[in-house]
């Protein structure tokens, strides 16, 4: 409140200096003029016991004056105003890549350094919404395309019960793609526009981790995946069935890239009022070039896993945390595995 009302005093501070250099150029101007004009004899009305018609004559010129000097003069003060105006209709025209340079006062630079700002971040909104509608018709389109292509061959009546029953497990599995896709996408909906977290109690989050470990255990008793644990009792106020969602997609994509015959250790501690989680596994790692997409909707590194997930699983992990002020990072290596640790304040 203080800085807007500092800037609003400058604004009028400037505006009155503006005002007073006008009158005295008007008045410098004006009187020049009338000198002038007496000394050549333009003007029969001078100074003396009848003042009416010179300071008449004399008002005359200060508002001829006066008048032109403002008409030239406004400009310069409306130039940057008018500038920022039409950047403002390239905006709402859907132009996002039109920026403004004003340098003086540093209130106008100021200015023209936020519009910039708020343009980038607009382009970026706009490409971001572009490529998520993309993304999600092409992750729509293929299993639909699939269930209709194989939907079509069970309808020829020309299948053996062997192809039949494969070509219907196709359709299952394909249609339950769909639903979680949508429901995902739901979810990551719901999750972006929160802006408040709420429904936040204090719960034992030691707990909730073996309860996903559990909530998992088809998956990775399956792959004989074993598990090295090792977690502190840690208490955490923040909002349960949120935070869950987190530890599942963790844990989730820890035994999905996990080789059968496997280990997955995790690691809880409590740090300096925050809770640190940790999950490493054995799967065959990432590059650079992949961490740093990871975090990307529809963004799926290994593609040999693409079947098995949808993308958005990690920015919905990345969202749910940054609702809580916390924090997830990743070291990963090519052939050595993943660890993604979680930082989330505790109280």
């Amino acid at each position: 409140m203080k800085q807007h009302a500092g800037v609003r005093i400058k604004i009028t501070l400037l505006t009155t200096g503006f005002v007073f250099i006008l009158l005295v150029l008007t008045m410098f101007a004006s009187n020049i003029l009338i000198i002038f004009a007496i000394k050549h004899g333009w003007f029969k009305a001078k100074p003396g016991p009848q003042l009416k018609p010179f300071l008449f004559q004399s008002g005359i010129i200060s508002i001829i004056i006066g008048t032109t000097i403002s008409f030239f003069m406004s400009h310069f003060p409306l130039r940057p105003l008018n500038t920022l105006i039409r950047a403002i209709h390239e905006v709402s025209a859907g132009n996002y890549d039109v920026k403004i340079h004003l340098e003086h006062p540093k209130e106008f630079l100021e200015l023209s350094e936020c519009f910039n700002q708020m343009t980038e971040e607009l382009a970026g909104t706009e490409m971001f919404r572009s490529d998520f509608i993309n993304n999600f018709s092409h992750e729509f389109k293929t299993p639909i395309v699939s269930i209709l292509g194989f939907a079509k061959l069970l309808r020829s009546q020309k299948l053996d019960a062997c192809q039949s029953q494969e070509y219907l497990d196709i359709i299952i599995e394909e249609s339950r793609r769909l639903s979680e896709l949508s429901s995902t996408v739901l979810n990551l909906s719901k999750v972006e526009s929160l802006t408040l977290l709420t429904n936040k109690t204090v719960y034992s989050l030691s707990e909730q981790l073996r309860e996903a470990i559990l909530l998992l255990e088809n998956k990775w008793s399956k792959k004989q995946i074993d598990f090295d644990i090792d977690m502190e009792e840690v208490m955490i106020k923040a909002n349960a069935p949120l935070l869950k969602q987190v530890w599942m997609n963790l844990l989730d994509n820890a035994v999905k890239f996990s080789p059968a015959g496997g280990c997955i250790a995790v690691t809880l501690r409590s740090n300096n009022g925050d809770a640190v989680f940790t999950v490493k596994d054995q799967g065959p790692g990432m590059d650079d070039n992949i961490k740093k997409y990871i975090f990307d909707k529809f963004y799926q590194g290994d593609k040999s896993h693409h079947m098995e997930g949808n993308g958005l699983g990690l920015p919905l992990v990345k969202r749910i945390l940054e609702l809580h002020k916390g924090e997830i990072t990743v070291q990963s290596q090519t052939g050595k595995g993943s660890v993604f640790t979680v930082t989330i304040p505790s109280g």
